[in-house]
C-alpha cells in the first residue's frame, strides 16, 4: 500500500519530519490513503483497521503532537506514536514512576512490553478522539461522498435528506445543500431567488415582479346566466369571458447581458434551461407563473443572411463569438433581421420553460390508412397555441416549420402584455 503514489510520499513525510504534521491533519491524509478501509475509529476489529496508534513513554513535555511514524512492512501495519495524549508523561493520569519505569525498560532494556500493553487501550482512545472530531468536521465528511452524513443532516431540511429524493431532476444536489439557507425558509422572496440564479450561473440575473397575464378560467368558475350564477353581484365577482387579467401570480426573470455560449445555453434543449427549470420548482413548486427574458450583448448579435450561416459583425471582436462562427441560426431565437442601429442588448427573447407542462396537446387519433387527413394551414396551427398567424413561419410546403416550437414562444400580446382597454 506504500509502493507508490501519494501514499509513499505522505509515509515518507511522517517517517521524516513528524513534528510538521498537525494529528488529526495527519490521520485525516492517511484516511484518504485507505480508502478501501473502513474509517478510522469505525472498524469493529483491530484486524481490519491498517494502522495502529500509541503513546512514546517520555517525561519531557511534548513539544509536537507526533512523535514518530513507522511505515506498514509484511504482515505488520504501520504505526503512529504521539506525545500529546495518553496515560503516560506529566499530563497523564499515571503516576510518574510508571511513566519512569516503561521508558527505562524501553531505552535501556529493549523491552517494549509496558508500553505495548498500555497501546491496547491507546489505540482505542487515540481512534474515538480523532472519531469525534471529524464527526463534527463537515469537510472531513466529503472525503468519501458516499459516507456524506452532513448531506442527510442539512437535505434534511430541504426535502432532499433520503436517497430517493435525490438526484431526481438536472439541478445536482450539491447545489441546493449550498443554498440550503434559502431553500429551507418557509419565507419566498424575489431577492432570494435572484441571488441563487447570481450565485450559481454566475449570471447577471433580476427579478420583475407582478407581470401581467391572462388568466383562463376553469368551466366551472365562469359566470353564466342562470345555473351557478346565484350570489354574484355585477362590479364584485362576476367576470365576462374565459379569461381574466392577472398582475399578482406572475413574474419575469431577467438574464444577461450574455455572451454567445451562454446564450445558447439558456436555450430550449440547453443544459443550463434545465437546471433553472428545476431550481424554480425546487424554491417555489408550481404556485407561480413565470418567463424568462434573455439579453445578449450587443457585440455579440449575429447577422443572418439567407443561405449562409450566421454572420458575425464586422466590429465584433469577443472570443465566444468568434469561437461560435459558423453556428445555424434558429428562428426566433438567435437571429436579428438588418443590422441594429444602436449597441445595446438584444433583449427581444421570451421564453416561457413551463410551456410544456402546461399546454394543451391534442389527442392522437388512431392511425387509419384509408382516412388520413389533410394538415391545418398554418394560420390554423398557429391560432391553436395562441401564436398570431403574422409570426408562424412557413415553408415551401405551406406547413410551419419545423424549428418553430410553439409550445416555447409566447403570444406577442404575452411578450409585452398590456391589461384590456376599458370600456
Amino acid at each position: 500500500m506504500w509502493h507508490s503514489g501519494p501514499g509513499l510520499t505522505l509515509a515518507r513525510e511522517l517517517a521524516a519530519t513528524p513534528w510538521r504534521f498537525d494529528y488529526f491533519m495527519a490521520l485525516r491524509r492517511l484516511e484518504c490513503t485507505f480508502a478501501r478501509w473502513p474509517r478510522l475509529g469505525t472498524a469493529r476489529l483491530p484486524k481490519d483497521e491498517p494502522l495502529r496508534l500509541g503513546q512514546e513513554p517520555a517525561l519531557d513535555f511534548a513539544p509536537a503532537a507526533l512523535a514518530g511514524f513507522t511505515p506498514a512492512e509484511g504482515d505488520r501495519a504501520a504505526r503512529l506514536t504521539v506525545r500529546f495524549f495518553g496515560l503516560f508523561g506529566p499530563q497523564g493520569p499515571l503516576p510518574l514512576h510508571l511513566t519512569e519505569y516503561a521508558h527505562e525498560r524501553r531505552m535501556h532494556y529493549g523491552d517494549a512490553t509496558f508500553a505495548r500493553f498500555a497501546d491496547l487501550f491507546h489505540h482505542r482512545m487515540l481512534l474515538l478522539f480523532y472519531r469525534a472530531w471529524a464527526q463534527a468536521q463537515p469537510t472531513v465528511a466529503l472525503d468519501r461522498p458516499g459516507e456524506d452524513r452532513f448531506a442527510t443532516y442539512v437535505g434534511s431540511l430541504i426535502g432532499i435528506g433520503v436517497p430517493p429524493a435525490r438526484n431526481r431532476d438536472a439541478l445536482p444536489d450539491a447545489v441546493r445543500l449550498h443554498f440550503a439557507a434559502l431553500l429551507a425558509r418557509q419565507t419566498r422572496n424575489a431577492d432570494g431567488l435572484a441571488a441563487m440564479v447570481r450565485g450559481y450561473f454566475r449570471l447577471p440575473a433580476s427579478i420583475e415582479e407582478y407581470v401581467g397575464h391572462w388568466l383562463d378560467l376553469p368551466e366551472r368558475e365562469r359566470s353564466r346566466l342562470g345555473h351557478g350564477f346565484v350570489g354574484r353581484q355585477i362590479g364584485t365577482d362576476v367576470v365576462l369571458g374565459r379569461r381574466v387579467w392577472d398582475r399578482q401570480f406572475k413574474f419575469r426573470l431577467h438574464v444577461g447581458p450574455l455572451t454567445r455560449d451562454e446564450y445558447e445555453d439558456m436555450l430550449p434543449g440547453g443544459k443550463a434551461l434545465d437546471e433553472l427549470r428545476a431550481l424554480l420548482r425546487h424554491y417555489l413548486s408550481f404556485e407561480l407563473d413565470w418567463d424568462v427574458r434573455l439579453a445578449l450583448r450587443a457585440d455579440e448579435v449575429p447577422q443572418v443572411r439567407l443561405g449562409l450561416r450566421t454572420r458575425l459583425p464586422r466590429e465584433s471582436t469577443s472570443p465566444s463569438v468568434c469561437a461560435g462562427a459558423g453556428r445555424p441560426a434558429r428562428l426566433g431565437w438567435t437571429t436579428w433581421l438588418g443590422r441594429r442601429r444602436a449597441a445595446v442588448p438584444a433583449r427581444d427573447l421570451v421564453l416561457d420553460p413551463e410551456a410544456r407542462r402546461t399546454a394543451p396537446r391534442p389527442p392522437i387519433p388512431p392511425f387509419s390508412a384509408d382516412v388520413i387527413e389533410p394538415l391545418p394551414p398554418p394560420a390554423a396551427a398557429a391560432a391553436d397555441f395562441g401564436v398570431p398567424a403574422a409570426i408562424a413561419p412557413e415553408s415551401r410546403s405551406g406547413v410551419a416549420a419545423e424549428a418553430f416550437d410553439p409550445l416555447f414562444a409566447l403570444p406577442a400580446d404575452e411578450m409585452n402584455p398590456s391589461p384590456p382597454a376599458p370600456a
